[in-house]
């Protein structure tokens, strides 16, 4: 097996509805889907999406970093060497992690396909034959982001994840809501998206823990290490870090600090290779694993069904449950759109990522 040839092919999807964060509200957003492939005709899939606001990558400039620097750097190679692959990748231009994911994905995809064994096999085997995944509310009114949030604990969630980040006053008052709707024995996250300052938010967040959250996510900007660092130790709610953490190196440098509690992994930011790395050094540094979303389609959400059933020990509840607010998916009868019962997956048992298009 050779490498040969990438396709790239942009595609927007609306929104079932509007999903606000504290930076910005989203109506849709514009995918990147990838298929590679060899000589021999075999190909391996992957997707990506427009990272803005979130971090400095679009469909464009990934498009322009696949085909003028990473294709060049592997074709000829087999897809099979990814930690080789990914060395190369490496070597050809610095950063653009989100690229060299689109890469590193669809090679795991034709390497399980060539062994003719799912992806989680092919990664070492399952710990798990399901995934459970977490109902994501987004900002909106008061009213309704707690309606949305009960809504999920009657069909099943066992996890809700809401997004806060935009005044603490308001934010408290909502996450009291939240709560008192879903009840004590839910898990309740809440993720700021770096929308918060220490000096304002600290108060509010210690008030927020009698509201018992699971996690507090990435309540300050990534560059702000030294208050996230005073955040984890005076809180007794675990700090998850996600829009700070691409590499290996990103952990290390705030496990040193001490401003990382949790450890959210997302595979559009690490692929494959690079999220098996951050989660062997978070479990020696016993830091609990989430594996979240990025708003990918039903091609991403498989790999992350994948990845998650590999990994040992207790898993948190993942949050991989997008697809479920988009009005269509790029995979024809995909079974990722709807929340099931329980608001958990099986694992794919075909070939590779186990979809096609």
């Amino acid at each position: 097996m050779k490498l040969a040839d990438l396709t790239l092919d942009d595609r927007f999807i609306p929104f079932r509805e509007s999903y606000g964060i504290s930076s910005a509200a989203f109506t849709g957003e514009t995918f990147l889907v990838a298929r590679l492939t060899c000589e021999d005709g075999s190909t391996g899939l992957a997707d990506s999406v427009n990272a803005v606001p979130f971090g400095p990558e679009s469909p464009a400039t990934m498009r322009e970093v696949l085909v003028s620097h990473l294709m060049p750097a592997i074709r000829g190679l087999d897809p099979r060497d990814t930690a080789l692959i990914a060395a190369r990748m490496e070597a050809a231009i610095p950063g653009h992690p989100m690229a060299k994911a689109v890469i590193d994905i669809a090679c795991h995809d034709l390497a399980a396909r060539a062994a003719g064994l799912p992806l989680w096999r092919h990664l070492g085997g399952a710990h798990r034959t399901e995934v459970s995944f977490a109902g994501s509310v987004g900002i909106s009114t008061t009213e309704r982001m707690e309606a949305e949030a009960a809504d999920f604990v009657a069909r099943g969630a066992r996890t809700v994840k809401v997004k806060i980040g935009t005044d603490p006053t308001t934010d408290l008052d909502r996450v009291r809501a939240i709560r008192a709707a879903i009840g004590p024995g839910i898990n309740l996250r809440l993720d700021a998206n770096q929308g918060c300052r220490l000096a304002d938010w600290l108060p509010t967040c210690r008030k927020m823990e009698a509201c018992d959250p699971e996690f507090l996510e990435q309540p300050l900007p990534v560059w702000d290490i030294a208050g996230t660092a005073r955040l984890v130790e005076a809180l007794d709610t675990p700090i998850l870090i996600d829009e700070g953490i691409y590499t290996a190196h990103d952990l290390m440098a705030l496990i040193r600090a001490g401003a990382v509690g949790a450890v959210n992994i997302k595979l559009l930011k690490t692929g494959l290779t690079g999220a098996r790395d951050l989660a062997a050094i978070a479990r020696a540094a016993d830091l609990p694993i989430v594996v979240g979303s990025m708003f990918e389609t039903g091609i991403g959400t498989a790999a992350s069904l994948h990845f998650a059933a590999t990994l040992p020990g207790p898993l948190a509840c993942t949050e991989i449950g997008f697809p479920t607010k988009l009005t269509e998916d790029v995979l024809p009868a995909s079974p990722y759109l709807d929340s099931p019962a329980g608001f958990t997956w099986p694992c794919p048992t075909s070939a590779g990522l186990g979809v096609s298009f």
